[in-house]
């Protein structure tokens, strides 16, 4: 990799932490546009108004966020962390297969690609692939709702509102949950949707990670970073 490639390469780290920097800080931005300004009772936080939020009413006035699940997200948490290691791994592995003169192609590569999907997931790539399908133009894919991790926020994802059943604290915990208690009934439920968006950028993290192996030695950076953006946007 020869000095130009370098620069590309801080150019790239730069941005990355640049735009995901603002990205999250516009997640946890929230805003509260129904009147309900106040701490709620019970919890940590205010009611954001957000319509991408698991929120009930406790019948006295107040809105109560869907619960967390401690269990859930911990597992979530690992999985994730578990998930992220494959990608530098698979590089590895490849630069181990090539020959000794692609070694280092082959793990720049690896590292272009990780924040290039990285950018890609933060900025549209999550809308896209789960943002919510409102029309027949988008019936294919979903719609910008979180653009740049708009309104993707700590609380629980929307979702039915009912009773928490299947959880690991229900289980194994002697029923911690009490009957009070309201979950979200759609999929991932009782984790963070903060924690789903990165838990899935992973799995688009590595996707084209894995395709690093059939490009060694014949194509070159410009090329593959194109083709990344194109392949995670209309493939993924």
């Amino acid at each position: 990799m020869n000095s130009r490639n370098y620069k590309y390469a801080l150019l790239l780290v730069a941005a990355v932490s640049i735009t995901a920097t603002g990205a999250m800080s516009q997640a946890f931005a929230q805003s509260v546009d129904d009147g309900m300004d106040g701490y709620v009772a019970g919890t940590s936080g205010i009611y954001t108004g957000n319509p991408n939020e698991c929120w009930y009413d406790d019948g006295e006035g107040g809105m109560l966020p869907c619960l967390i699940d401690t269990g859930d997200t911990a597992w979530m948490l690992t999985a994730t962390s578990l998930v992220l290691f494959m990608s530098p791994g698979v590089g590895f592995f490849y630069g181990g297969l090539a020959r000794s003169k692609n070694i280092v192609n082959v793990l720049g590569m690896t590292l272009i690609v990780m924040g290039l999907m990285s950018v890609q997931w933060v900025l549209w790539g999550y809308s896209l692939a789960f943002g919510g399908i409102d029309s027949e133009a988008n019936m294919f894919m979903g719609n910008l709702d979180y653009v740049g991790f708009n309104m993707v926020s700590a609380w629980a994802p929307l979702g039915e509102v009912g009773p928490c059943a299947d959880t690991w604290s229900n289980a194994y915990q002697m029923n911690e949950m009490k009957d009070g208690d309201y979950c979200s009934q759609g999929w991932p439920g009782t984790v963070p949707h903060q924690l789903f968006a990165m838990f899935q950028a992973t799995f688009a993290i590595i996707t084209p990670v894995l395709i690093i192996g059939g490009l060694i030695d014949r194509i070159k950076f410009s090329a593959l970073m194109i083709f990344v953006l194109l392949w995670g946007t209309f493939v993924y």
